[in-house]
């Protein structure tokens, strides 16, 4: 039997208190993705905007997720599927899930949802600032009590901080008194012009194990290009990444060491109804965090942090 999804909602508390942080702010308003969208998919979700001289971008309550962003300066970041699904419950495909408390199919239970339930589930906006250089601060609050799918509490963090670059950076809590494992991945689905011609820089030469033949581990001989479908997960890089094509995309980070790339491919693609036929040529994924192997160990009572950031270059 297949474990069902833990999902929860709003509160008219939170709410009021995500009402009153808005109605404070200049830069932000609420929305709703049948307003925002109004040829989208799905029954609705509520939708922040963002809007600073400095930038541009749309996040989802649901899974404090950025569906948008671009500077005054860019192109648009991030590609939003035409064809996703805004109904509460449902994954969000497009923009930077957040995979969260496992990353894919979980490895010990396969029947549990994969990529977690942090991105189904809806957050609450803590905080929100506009910083001395223009950029908006924004804290996001998840908290989960022991349940089917996990069953230890955690409390998660996510603050993004949105001006000239999108940096996200996510804290993992354990507040449970037992010790648990989590794997998670900042989930970035990056536009493209053309698949044919972008590359990704920074992993020649690297192991990497792929998805597509149970996690074999093999070679990266030269930049990443691609002729098919891709899904890979490089282990144990450091150093930044750039996505070489238009828009030319750099990608730092701080306690990532996972790095994934992913494209379905033609085939694959068609047949995933939140992409869509066609619709692979747009995007592709390369993602930070800490997967398979590299999951983070959470004692009891401690933290762990960790950011992603990206810009045009």
């Amino acid at each position: 039997m297949v474990a069902s999804m833990h999902i929860n909602t709003p509160d008219a508390a939170s709410t009021q208190r995500l009402e009153q942080l808005v109605a404070k702010s200049n830069c932000l308003r609420l929305t709703t993705s049948t307003e925002y969208y109004p040829d989208s998919v799905g029954t609705g979700l509520p939708l922040l905007i963002v809007e600073t001289e400095l930038c541009s971008a749309v996040i989802s309550l649901q899974g404090a997720h950025l569906l948008e962003f671009k500077t005054v300066e860019s192109d648009a970041l991030l590609w939003l599927s035409p064809n996703c699904d805004f109904t509460p419950g449902v994954a969000l495909r497009g923009g930077v899930p957040l995979c969260l408390p496992w990353f894919g199919v979980n490895q010990a239970y396969p029947d549990k949802p994969k990529h977690g339930f942090a991105r189904n589930s809806f957050w609450e906006l803590g905080e929100a600032h506009l910083l001395n250089d223009g950029s908006v601060e924004l804290e996001f609050l998840f908290l989960s009590d022991a349940n089917e799918l996990f069953p230890y509490d955690f409390s998660a963090e996510l603050r993004m901080t949105l001006g000239k670059s999108a940096k996200l950076e996510l804290t993992i809590n354990n507040t449970d008194t037992e010790d648990f494992d989590c794997s998670w991945a900042m989930h970035n689905y990056h536009r493209i012009s053309s698949l044919t011609d972008v590359r990704v820089l920074g992993l020649a030469e690297r192991s990497y194990l792929d998805n597509l033949e149970g996690h074999a581990e093999k070679h990266q001989s030269g930049d990443v290009s691609f002729n098919g479908p891709v899904d890979r997960v490089y282990p144990a890089i450091e150093n930044s990444i750039r996505i070489s094509g238009s828009p030319s995309i750099e990608i730092t980070h701080n306690n990532c060491p996972s790095v994934v790339v992913w494209n379905p491919g033609q085939e694959a693609a068609a047949k995933i109804a939140d992409i869509g036929e066609g619709q692979e040529q747009f995007y592709i994924c390369v993602e930070r965090g800490a997967v398979l192997g590299e999951k983070w160990f959470m004692a009891a009572g401690t933290s762990k942090s960790a950011w992603m950031e990206f810009k045009q270059v």
